[in-house]
This record gives structure tokens, C-alpha cells and sequence, in this order.
């Protein structure tokens, strides 16, 4: 290899890196990327057993990613590194099998650049790229098959068949799909040269791929496409939707039409000049784009369920197909007299739509819209709201993984044990209204206060809404508290996962009164009465001792000698020198503005929880709690009810604790 050709697979390589690692932990986590986190978080001796047993679909990530968690943390941007790492590798692989693909050495350089470039911004790749899943890690695999499997068959030497045979014997750990590039490889031998018996074996290993079609598809099943678990698709569509998907990420829809039209024209050059590179280079991109591709059509006959990371394994065949469409072609090969320059003019179409696919409003990787489930933003709403004593539901269940891990990282007290309902799975339960409401009532009775952590697209599936409903039996009972005689206390909603709050005056199902633990007296107004508080432990020093990083879950008990007629909002302020703006306090109406002031009835107390949030970097030492009422027109000081009272301060100030701050170790 010339030391020309050396620079320039380090800079391509440098290039994939750098844009990769661009905005990598911008993106919450998302629901897979959770599991690879739990996965990895399982004893080593469970994840070697994984390596022998049939039914896990990519056990060696899981070790990897194990092993690399023991070195750099769980961060976000750790657990996406190994894909970050795989996926700029795999551009120069991508680029070398485009090389091997063509004779002659001028046309070499162009598919090689061609190839590089497509696979350096193509979304597609980058998407796999910056997420904590095995693809990534498929797409460096079956790059690398695809450039032995050229090699191979275009000088038919043993040490490089055996160089693919091992190479297919690892991938097969990476992920089992590449068994298909494993069965594509054996036909190549089998055909790249005369070979005895060549049909017989040939039909034989179909009649295995077939077989391993079938065992996916009686796994899979029908009915999570049909649920809305995926994307349901028969052969022609999935044909439609993996173009769409290989050239821009996206669906149909997600973008103007006219973006396509290079890749059309690209991908059409590039098959017609497949027909006229060498008979092996010919054989080897037919047999591993298109027997995968044959199979995973076959399956999509009865199972409907399509999914495009699946097909990741043939997606170094389409990137060098489309290296090699821009090759100047002939007029007489395209049966028009097309200029020589078609195929570098579509390729400047497919970059420069590339290009604006990646910064996409809304669906862009890099647009700075969310484009994946937002866990990371509800759970850190739920963080700094949640007591040590609120019921914690997530739905459906399979969110747990998310749920400990933000949890770990967004608070520094322990999270509430969260609660899931079994019955609801996979959709394969004829679940009612009168066995919901009875497992309800015993998992809630004794609370006084939930949270709904919620997937609406994932719920779908296992919870199914009735036609018209945003949700099912879970979602609706949080999503209409005041139907069900409770006070909603909140509603969040972030990409692809909503948050629920909901409390009672008394306790659910028991209908046990909540009382203050300390009493206290204090007027704001002329009508407004404080009845007392609870400052509630989380650390085992007990009440009034907190972690800097975690909340001071506080409950506020009120009544009101006769209605009144604003809504005024509550503040809550820590402060140690409380003549200086607070550090940390809550601000707004009772119960997130669904309890308003004007609402309030003599004799009917109601309470109000709230959580103070403390920064992580809180120094240690004793703080007062101070709260008081306002006019939401006027936050200023001359805006604030009067107090009186114990520990009634200038300023509509009542000093209500004393709390003492601990470091978070």
C-alpha cells in the first residue's frame, strides 16, 4: 500500500471519528439502548453462558460492553463509544471493498473515494453510530466480510477463505443475522470457481437459510406489527421503506420526495455497472445483498414485522453499489447519451441531501430536536419532584432498566421501588377494565400520591387504546384524575414518553386522612391558613437531613376561612443567608396550577407536595426553609400576601424549618 493511500484511510478514519463523537451524549437514551445497559450490567459467568445459548441474538456485545463499562463508567457517551469506535472503522473497510470491487486501478480511486464519503455522512450509519446498541458493531463485521469475501473470490487463495471462515465464526457472536453473510460466503466459494456438487450444496444451504428464516419468524410472531411494536410491511413495501431508510433515515413522508432522486439515479447507475465488473466481483455483491434480502422478504410473508436495522448486514453491498454507480458510464451501457459526469453529479445530490438529513428539523440527528425518547428529560422531571413515600408506576414494564438507570444519575436518594403490571405483555392478554381496576386498587391502597412514567408507543402494544384514546387502562386512569375524584398534579409530556402525577386528599383505597407531623400557624392574607407541614426523610438521619444532589420532599397543609378570589402561587426558598438570592428552592401554583387557590373551600384543607431540588454542589451546613404567597402579575416583593405568625419574616417571608444539608458520598 503506497504511503499516498496510507494518509488518506487514517484521514477518512479521523473524519468518521471526529463526526460521530459530534453531539454523542446529546440524545437521551433511548428504550434498547437501556436494555444494552442492563444486559451488561449482569454477572460475567450469566453473559458467557449467553455466547452458547441459541436464542441470544448478539451475546459478545454485551461482554464488550461490559468490559468497557469496567474501564470508562456507564456515562451516555461511554456506553455509546464502542459504537462511535466500530462505526468510524468501518468507513475506510467500506471504502477498501469498494476499491476491491473494480480492475482498474483509476476507476479504484474513484469508488474508494465515492464509498468513503457516502459512509462518512450517510444518516443511516451515523444514526447506528451514536447509539448503545450492537449495529454499529454489525455494520464493522459485515463491512470487513464483505471486502474478504471480493478478496476471496478474485484470487481464490486458501488463507483468505480461511480469513473470511474465521471472520464469519466471530460475527456470528456479534449477531446471529450474520449467519445469512456466513450461508452468502459458502455460496460464493461454491460458485467463484467450478466446484463438485456445487447445485446440491447450494440448495442445501438455502433450504438452511430458509430454516433459520422460519425459526426468526415463528419467534417474532404477528402481532407485535399488527400492535404497533413495528413497522408492518409485505416484501414490495419493505423494499420501498429499506431505500428510504439506507439513503436518508427516514420514512416516506419524513422528507420532500425530490431528496431521493440522486439515490434513485445512483443506485440505478450503480447496478448497471455491477453488470460490467468481473464475474466474482458480479457473484459476490449479487449473493450477499440479494440472498439476505430474498430471505428477510420471505419472512415479511408471515410475519409483517420490518425492521431496518435488520438489514444491516447488507448495507455494505448498497454502499459499494453506489461507489461503483459513479464511475463515468458509457452511452451505449445506459442506451442514451447521458454526459460522462451523471454519476458525479448524483453523488453530489446524495451528499448534499445527506447533508441536510442530518440537520433536519425534527428528525435530524443534528438538528438539536429530540429525535429519540426523551427518558432522560421525564425522569429528570420525576427526580426532582418524587417523595421517598409516592407510588412510582412505569408502563410498560420493560422501562425499568431506564427508569434505575436515570434514577442513579439524576438524584442522590434512593428512588422509589418502581411498580409494573404483568398482566399487561406483548398485547397476548385479554385484559379488562374490572381486573385493572382490582390489581390497581391493591398495588395503590395507602399511597397518597403516583407518578406515571409512560411510553405511549410502547404501551400501545401491550395496553391497546380503544379507537379515538391516546391510551389504554393504564394511561387514561392518570391521564383523567379529576373524573376519578383525585387532584392531577402534574402532566409532562417529552418525545416519546409522558409523565403523570396525581394525588389524593386522603390515602388511595384506604381513605386514611393525612396529617400534618408538625403543626403550625400562620396566616398569609386575611384568609389564607397554613394547618402545618411534613418534611419527610431520605437519608437514615431522619427528617431534615438531606443529600446536596438529591430533594427536601416537603408536604404543605392549607385551609382558607372563606373562598377566595385570585390564584396566588406559592414560593419556596432554601437559603442560608437569606438576604442573598435562595440556592435551591419551588415555585408556581399548588399542584402544578390543577389546585388553584380560587378553588379552595373553608373546611376542606388541602395539601400540597412539593420537593426543593438541591444542587449536587450544595456546600454542607444548615439552611432555612422559607415559603410565602404572591400574585403571579407581581413576583416582586410588594406582590406577596402579608404573614403573620410564628416565624413570620419581612418581606411575606415565614420561616417554616431549619434543615441540614450533607454531602453526597
Amino acid at each position: 500500500m503506497s504511503r499516498r493511500w496510507l494518509v488518506f484511510w487514517i484521514l477518512i478514519g479521523c473524519a468518521a471519528l471526529a463526526l460521530r463523537l459530534y453531539r454523542l451524549d446529546a440524545q437521551s437514551l433511548w428504550l434498547d439502548e437501556g436494555n444494552s445497559w442492563a444486559m451488561a450490567m449482569q454477572p460475567w459467568p450469566v453473559l458467557a453462558l449467553d455466547l452458547a445459548l441459541p436464542n441470544a441474538a448478539y451475546p459478545l456485545y454485551h461482554l464488550l460492553l461490559k468490559g468497557w463499562i469496567g474501564i470508562a463508567g456507564a456515562s451516555e457517551w461511554a456506553l455509546r463509544f464502542p459504537s462511535v469506535l466500530a462505526g468510524a472503522l468501518s468507513v475506510p473497510l467500506l471504502a477498501l471493498a469498494a476499491r476491491a470491487a473494480v480492475s482498474d486501478p483509476q476507476q479504484r480511486a474513484v469508488v474508494a473515494l465515492a464509498a468513503a464519503l457516502i459512509s462518512l455522512v450517510s444518516p443511516f450509519a451515523l444514526w447506528y453510530a451514536q447509539e448503545a446498541k450492537v449495529y454499529a458493531l454489525v455494520l464493522l463485521a459485515s463491512a470487513a466480510m464483505l471486502w474478504l469475501a471480493l478478496r476471496a473470490a478474485q484470487s481464490d487463495r486458501p488463507a483468505d477463505w480461511r480469513w473470511l471462515l474465521g471472520l464469519a465464526i466471530v460475527a456470528f457472536f456479534i449477531h446471529r443475522l450474520t449467519a445469512l453473510l456466513a450461508l452468502s460466503a459458502a455460496l460464493i466459494w461454491l460458485f467463484s470457481r467450478p466446484r463438485r456438487y456445487a447445485w446440491p450444496i447450494a440448495i442445501g444451504l438455502l433450504l438452511v437459510g430458509v430454516g433459520m428464516i422460519a425459526a426468526m419468524a415463528s419467534g417474532i410472531g404477528s402481532d407485535r406489527a399488527a400492535s404497533g411494536a413495528s413497522i408492518a410491511a409485505d416484501p414490495l413495501r419493505a423494499l420501498w421503506l429499506t431505500f428510504t431508510r439506507f439513503s436518508l433515515d427516514r420514512w416516506p413522508g419524513d422528507l420532500p420526495w425530490f431528496w431521493l432522486v440522486p439515490w434513485l439515479l445512483l443506485f440505478g447507475l450503480g447496478l448497471l455497472r455491477v453488470r460490467a465488473v468481473p464475474r466474482q466481483t458480479a457473484l459476490v455483491i449479487g449473493v450477499m445483498g440479494g440472498v439476505p434480502l430474498t430471505l428477510f422478504a420471505l419472512q415479511l410473508f408471515f410475519t409483517r414485522l420490518y425492521e431496518a436495522r435488520y438489514l444491516m448486514i447488507i448495507f455494505p453491498v448498497w454502499v459499494v453499489v453506489l461507489a461503483i454507480g459513479v464511475i463515468p458510464q458509457r452511452a451505449s451501457a445506459l442506451g442514451i447519451g447521458l454526459a460522462r459526469g451523471i454519476g458525479a453529479l448524483a453523488l453530489a445530490g446524495a451528499l448534499i441531501t445527506s447533508g441536510l438529513s442530518l440537520f433536519q428539523p425534527r428528525f435530524g440527528l443534528f438538528s438539536g430536536d429530540p429525535v429519540k425518547e426523551q427518558y432522560r428529560e421525564a425522569i429528570a422531571e420525576l427526580a426532582r419532584r418524587v417523595h421517598p413515600d409516592d407510588a412510582v408506576v412505569i408502563h410498560p414494564g420493560y422501562l425499568r432498566p431506564l427508569y434505575a438507570y436515570y434514577m442513579a444519575r439524576l438524584s442522590a436518594d434512593p428512588a422509589p421501588p418502581p411498580m409494573t403490571f404483568a398482566n399487561f405483555w406483548m398485547g397476548e392478554n385479554n385484559y379488562s377494565q374490572r381486573e385493572w381496576d382490582a390489581e390497581r386498587r391493591v398495588a395503590l391502597a395507602g399511597y397518597t400520591r403516583s407518578f406515571l412514567v409512560i411510553a405511549p408507543d410502547h404501551a400501545r402494544t401491550v395496553d391497546p387504546p380503544l379507537p379515538g384514546d391516546e391510551y389504554g387502562l393504564v394511561g387514561n386512569f392518570w391521564a383523567f384524575s379529576r373524573e376519578q375524584r383525585a387532584w392531577p398534579c402534574g402532566i409532562w409530556r417529552f418525545q416519546g414518553v409522558h409523565l403523570f402525577c396525581q394525588e389524593a386528599p386522603e390515602a388511595y383505597i384506604t381513605g386514611a386522612l393525612v396529617q400534618p407531623a408538625t403543626p403550625a400557624t400562620a396566616t398569609f392574607g386575611d384568609d389564607l391558613q397554613l394547618l402545618g407541614y411534613t418534611l419527610k426523610a431520605t437519608t437514615p438521619a431522619g427528617p431534615g437531613v438531606y443529600r446536596a444532589g438529591g430533594n427536601i420532599p416537603l408536604s404543605l397543609f392549607w385551609d382558607v376561612r372563606q373562598p377566595l378570589r385570585e390564584d396566588y402561587s406559592l414560593f419556596i426558598h432554601l437559603c442560608r443567608d437569606c438576604d442573598q438570592p435562595p440556592v435551591a428552592g419551588d415555585d408556581g401554583q399548588p399542584l402544578a396550577g390543577y389546585l388553584p387557590t380560587s378553588t379552595w373551600l373553608p373546611g376542606k384543607p388541602a395539601r400540597d407536595d412539593r420537593a426543593i431540588h438541591l444542587p449536587p454542589d450544595l456546600p454542607p451546613g444548615e439552611y432555612r426553609l422559607l415559603i410565602g404567597w404572591y400574585r403571579p402579575d407581581d413576583p416582586s416583593p410588594d406582590g406577596r400576601l402579608p404573614v403573620r405568625g410564628a416565624g413570620a419574616l419581612s418581606a411575606g417571608r415565614l420561616w417554616l424549618a431549619t434543615i441540614e444539608v450533607i454531602g453526597n458520598d
